[in-house]
């Protein structure tokens, strides 16, 4: 448990310092091709961070936690091997991004003219960059997490923020200064976690022969149903760059609104418990499994269900304390507001598909989840299509919630055919009851205005949500010892 309020401590500040690095941009830059360059350019490594960093993960560590079950000397043997094809396809990637980096951005902004194009490319290439720093940074990750080190790579979301803040602050605001100065400290934090990790400079005298081939199999579903899901924010970022100037910020500053409490659950909670879910299913224990995946959803449904209560009901007031500054005003806050409860909507169900999609995956059901990933993402990308011209940017987050309630429901479907505890249907009830309920009464209160009044106002949403719980019933969220992460 310590180890979890540490890390959620350490998504905390990395949000907040993200929060902070994007309040300069937008004061900097507001909603301009400027700040929509800068936003663009991140594309890419968010993509292959999830494509290639989070896919790997959750490929790695069951496949390697079955080959430590054989022997320590075949597991450091092989996650050795990995490690080192991974940072060179890493950098590979880099290399080819960056002498394509023209068409790509052609391609990832359609709607931009070549001079716009010309002059965003060395941002670009720039930022390309961190794809072979976020690859590495995985792998590593999904090694020490495997020893039970959860803390360490958290810092690498602290350091990019950091590093993008200090460099402006320093130098004049602008995308190279920004990329620079996310790159250099993690890759200070390589060469830490490379010198903890220790095994992956060493020579083994055990055969990897093979070993590429089946690993293979085990990730390429992973790696498939990840493209999959980062397809889709591709496809959204290409539709909203033929709308009008500054829609690609607008639905990237609400989309990171959005999901910081999911980005908090999955860093903290679902990232110690992955492998606790993996180890159980590994002994055997499906009893143990179950639970473990109901923990994991009582936690979701904490950080998420009043979140999106919150976000739905007062888009406005959230985005003008966060975001309304310098260049971003009203009119921009109102704009962007809209997107916020439209994502908001589909909160939860994001929260509840990442943890039923790691329970598929601990089960070694990586086809299943593949499947589940294309059918709901090629949904989405088709609603793009559908509610572009009606309804804009509103109607490109509309389509990324629906996408995210169908792929949870398929998910959580086949969760239950295998460890009914693990859905938790009362459990489920009895949150999405009190929301609908408490998201009611607020429809018909004023709306707050200014920090103060939004803090008073959430209060007052997670007051009611623990007396409404509570007299249905809930009981293991206000037990200490249940949210317990010791083993045994």
């Amino acid at each position: 448990m310590n180890a979890s309020l540490l890390i959620l401590a350490l998504t905390v500040a990395s949000f907040l310092l993200g929060f902070l690095r994007d309040l300069f941009i937008a004061e900097a830059f507001g909603l301009s091709w400027e700040a929509d360059l800068i936003f663009v350019a991140l594309i890419l490594p968010l993509f292959f961070e999830n494509f290639l960093g989070l896919a790997l993960r959750d490929a790695m560590i069951p496949y390697l936690q079955k080959l430590r079950g054989q022997s320590e000397s075949l597991f450091q043997a092989v996650a050795t091997w990995l490690y080192w094809r991974v940072a060179g396809l890493g950098l590979a990637v880099c290399v080819v991004a960056s002498a394509a980096s023209y068409w790509l951005l052609s391609a990832l902004a359609p709607g931009w003219s070549a001079a716009q194009v010309d002059a965003g490319q060395l941002v670009f290439c720039v930022g390309t960059l961190l794809i072979a720093v976020q690859a590495v940074l995985y792998c590593q990750g999904a090694l020490l997490n495997m020893e039970g080190v959860f803390v360490m790579p958290m810092t690498r979301t602290v350091l990019l923020n950091a590093g993008a803040i200090v460099g402006i602050l320093l130098l004049e605001p602008t995308g190279m200064v920004i990329f620079v100065g996310m790159l250099l400290p993690q890759l200070a934090l390589i060469a830490v976690q490379h010198r903890r990790i220790g095994y992956v400079g060493r020579r083994h005298q055990v055969r990897t022969a093979g070993r590429g081939g089946e690993f293979g199999l085990a990730f390429a579903p992973v790696l498939l149903a990840a493209g999959a899901q980062q397809a889709c924010i591709l496809a959204e970022r290409m539709f909203a760059s033929f709308l009008q100037e500054g829609s690609i910020t607008m639905l990237s500053f609400a989309f990171r609104i959005v999901t910081i409490p999911l980005t908090l659950y999955a860093m903290s909670i679902l990232a110690v418990l992955f492998p606790r879910f993996v180890e159980s299913w590994e002994r055997g224990d499906h009893h143990e499994h179950g639970a473990t995946v109901r923990k994991g959803l009582l936690a979701a449904l904490l950080f998420l269900v009043p979140a999106a209560v919150v976000l739905c009901s007062f888009p406005e007031a959230v985005v003008q304390v966060l975001l309304e500054r310098g260049e971003f005003g009203d009119a921009q806050t109102a704009a962007t507001a809209t997107l916020v409860a439209a994502y908001g909507i589909g909160l939860p169900a994001m929260g509840f598909a990442l943890l039923w999609g790691r329970a598929l995956l601990a089960q070694h059901r990586a086809r299943l989840f593949l499947i589940v990933m294309l059918a709901s993402s090629g949904l989405t990308i088709v609603l793009d299509a559908l509610l572009l011209r009606p309804f804009g940017a509103e109607g490109l987050a509309i389509a990324f919630s629906a996408g995210a309630v169908v792929q949870a429901l398929l998910m959580g479907f086949f969760v239950y055919r295998t460890s009914p505890a693990g859905f938790g249907f009362p459990l489920l009830a009895r949150w999405l009851g009190i929301a609908a309920v408490v998201g009611g009464v607020l429809h018909y209160l004023p709306k707050p205005g200014g920090f103060i009044e939004l803090c008073l106002y959430i209060g007052a949403v997670l007051v009611a949500f623990v007396l409404g719980l509570g007299a249905l019933g809930e009981r293991d969220l206000f037990r200490p010892a249940y949210w317990s992460m010791k083993k045994g």
